[in-house]
């Protein structure tokens, strides 16, 4: 054969092996494209759960859930249809709530509830809105939003709350409220 042929060969089996390296890079299925794919967000999820979130001084937070799904990073936990959820600080109860959702940041130490919150103090105080969140780090609770406020002896709404469980402090802007007076059961006094 001549050099000519071989030539031709030669670039024949250069467009050939082209032509390969095109198809399998497109269709194959260990293609770059397909390595570059992000992982699923969710690597686990339960149904049924009973959930504790720890931190270094013990319980953080406990609750039953429908649904539980943790994701990717391992530090974000998604909770559905929370039912006898119970805050600590410390090693003591200090809220019961229960939620439609509810999302756990380890990182952050942030328990955020959403979707029809109703939290409970222990001395009755009952706390109903859209939206909380939790820090365990500051022992804090803020509202998302307007919240109804409930005790034994009154009954207010707010545009937005927010306590300090470690001073025992509780702030309420743009407050309407209703105060049952000693002996007055029949006729709040009313503030706003």
């Amino acid at each position: 054969m001549g050099r000519i042929a071989h030539k031709r060969i030669a670039a024949i089996t250069v467009v050939i092996l082209a032509l390969l390296a095109w198809a399998f890079r497109h269709y194959a299925p260990y293609s770059r494209q397909n390595i570059v794919r992000q992982p699923p967000a969710v690597v686990l999820e339960m149904e049924d759960v009973s959930l504790v979130g720890l931190g270094h001084d013990g319980k953080l937070w406990s609750a039953k859930a429908k649904k539980v799904e943790i994701g990717q990073n391992r530090s974000i936990a998604k909770l559905r249809e929370i039912d006898s959820g119970r805050i600590y600080d410390g090693s003591k109860v200090v809220l019961k709530a229960k939620a439609g959702k509810a999302v756990y940041n380890a990182s952050s130490r942030d328990l955020a509830l959403s979707r029809g919150v109703e939290i409970l103090g222990t001395d009755g105080q009952r706390v109903a809105g859209e939206g909380f969140v939790w820090n365990s780090a500051a022992s804090s609770l803020r509202s998302m939003g307007g919240v109804s406020f409930q005790t034994d002896r009154c009954k207010a709404s707010v545009d937005r709350l927010a306590v300090d469980m470690k001073s025992k402090e509780l702030k309420m802007w743009n407050v309407n409220v209703k105060i049952k007076l000693n002996g007055t059961q029949n006729n709040p006094l009313e503030a706003q």
